[in-house]
């Protein structure tokens, strides 16, 4: 089978220049580090390169020193189950296949026709949108054999004119001997040459009858009579491929539309909670953290602190200078109280017209008031001109206070209510003021 010497050391460079495939683990190597090897050889079948004999072989250890290797070749029909065996195998794990696994199984499939067509390199070719250029996207090779995907890429038709009329037309490409191709096949010719193919075998790939690529098995050590069996396996091969890159496509698709709708859905939930104006957060937003925060403060028995501030005389301010001018004033005081909202959980909130709330979770009166007059402190820093207050030259807040621990009882209005009542006490103070609403 071998055609090797009765005598032959295994270190010897003919049996380096043997292969050996296993075709359960796809694992190949040299016969020479096969034979210095320990192995399990159960139910394990080989492909013998470049022989393209399938053998089984079995293992009788003489001795510490002595073994016997028997090679049995495997007939056809053997070879046929196992194929249909592995087609089978891998065809139901392409079925449900993620997108994140292609190119692995994809590996896998081209490895099997590879092999099994005795091939020494099998590939996946897919054409542009236009279908004008193709490029290499997978690629197995057998051992010592040079890859070329990263050299066959955005290739134009009229590279290989030949090629693609063929299959076009006849959807197949068939090649036992590069050395005989037609003198219009010269481009096709060099190039194979140049790739050191001896012989190929390429079916087109269609999908909603739409060429957009192929496959195909090359033979670089020996040249190799395609049989009607090859053809078949690779055919079914292509449609197997053709079906998982349907699906991957289709469910890559749907996860891109699943991300863009996830990324709508929450640009629109932040519409829906920020004010237009102000960028800070609006009154919805206010309502549904208030209760939120009461239910937290509730379980772990915290105070709660709510703040509710007027801008001081701000109509006058509109009525004078403009409502465009009015909403710059609007946006400034706004950004200063959110950057006042330091902590986790701290809240700053337009909550109607010249009115802005502040949650403050965990913050007892004596802090509530402290804070109230930071935010006082932070408006007067601003310096926003005021001429037509009674009170101030510059923009002045009035501001109401209210701290609880809520329990069970404690609701979103009854708060609100409390800080707002502080507000009015405030503003009727001579506004400028903080109020702390004492029950």
């Amino acid at each position: 089978m071998f055609n090797l010497p009765e005598q032959i050391e295994i270190t010897s460079e003919k049996l380096k220049h043997i292969t050996i495939t296993s075709t359960l683990s796809r694992n190949t190597t040299t016969l020479a580090t096969f034979l210095s090897a320990e192995h399990a050889l159960a139910d394990d079948d080989f492909l013998i390169s470049p022989l393209h004999n399938r053998v089984r072989v079995k293992l009788t250890n003489i001795d510490n020193r002595t073994s016997i290797y028997i090679f049995d070749q495997l007939n056809n029909t053997t070879k046929s189950d196992n194929f249909d065996e592995v087609i089978a195998k891998i065809s139901s794990q392409l079925i449900d296949i993620q997108s994140d696994s292609v190119d692995k199984k994809i590996e896998d499939v081209l490895q099997t026709i590879g092999t099994f067509c005795d091939a020494d390199r099998s590939y996946l070719f897919q054409f542009s949108q236009d279908g004008m250029l193709m490029s290499n996207t997978h690629e197995w090779v057998n051992h010592t054999i040079i890859p070329f995907k990263q050299r066959l890429q955005n290739i134009p038709q009229e590279a290989l004119p030949y090629f693609f009329s063929k299959l076009k037309s006849e959807g197949v490409f068939i090649v036992s001997d590069v050395n005989k191709l037609p003198h219009e096949a010269a481009p096709e010719k060099a190039e194979f040459q140049a790739e050191g193919i001896k012989s190929l075998l390429c079916i087109a790939l269609h999908s909603e009858n739409a060429l957009f690529g192929f496959i195909g098995c090359d033979c670089v050590s020996n040249a190799h009579d395609w049989t009607e069996t090859d053809l078949i396996r690779i055919k079914l091969v292509g449609e197997i491929l053709t079906s998982a890159l349907k699906n991957a496509s289709y469910k890559l698709h749907i996860e891109q539309m699943q991300q863009q709708l996830l990324k709508v859905n929450k640009e629109l939930e932040t519409q829906a909670n920020i004010d237009s104006l102000t960028s800070i957060a609006n009154r919805r937003r206010f309502d549904q953290t208030l209760k939120t925060e009461i239910l937290r403060a509730a379980r772990a028995n915290q105070p709660l602190s709510l703040i509710i501030c007027d801008i001081d005389y701000f109509k006058l301010y509109n009525d004078n200078y403009g409502h465009q001018q009015g909403d710059q004033v609007l946006k400034k005081v706004a950004k200063a109280l959110h950057r006042l909202c330091k902590r986790e959980g701290d809240l700053a909130a337009r909550y109607g017209g010249e009115e802005f709330a502040i949650i403050l979770p965990c913050l007892d009166k004596e802090q509530c008031s402290q804070f109230a007059q930071l935010l006082q402190k932070c408006i007067s820093e601003l310096q926003i001109a005021h001429p037509f207050s009674s009170i101030s030259k510059n923009l002045t807040l009035s501001v109401g206070c209210y701290t609880g621990i809520p329990d069970k009882a404690t609701t979103e209005d009854s708060m609100i209510l409390a800080a707002d009542s502080a507000l009015y006490i405030a503003k009727n103070s001579g506004r400028n003021t903080i109020s702390i609403f004492d029950k």
